[in-house]
């Protein structure tokens, strides 16, 4: 359980690092939106790429102002096959 919970936070940090432009609440909404996507497409917490390819998607998103929770879900199921 403390690794899931050390990988969640080191892809918050890389979110963090990355991009500069998310505070922590920003942090916990988009964490929970990815955690939300990733079950429901079946992806393993263990799968850091393909979890961090749905990161990507809703961060973009985010950035660009769609930030409700339908918007960043969409995001991170866009390019699924």
């Amino acid at each position: 359980m403390a690794r899931s919970g050390t990988k969640k936070r080191t892809v918050l940090k890389a979110m963090r690092i990355e991009n500069g432009i998310y505070d922590e609440r920003d942090l916990t909404e988009l964490a929970g939106a990815v955690d939300a996507v990733c079950a429901e497409l079946g992806i393993e917490r263990t799968d850091v790429v393909a979890r961090e390819r749905v990161a990507g998607r809703m961060m973009r998103s985010w950035a660009a102002g769609r930030r409700t929770p339908l918007g960043l879900v969409q995001a991170g199921l866009d390019g699924t096959p």
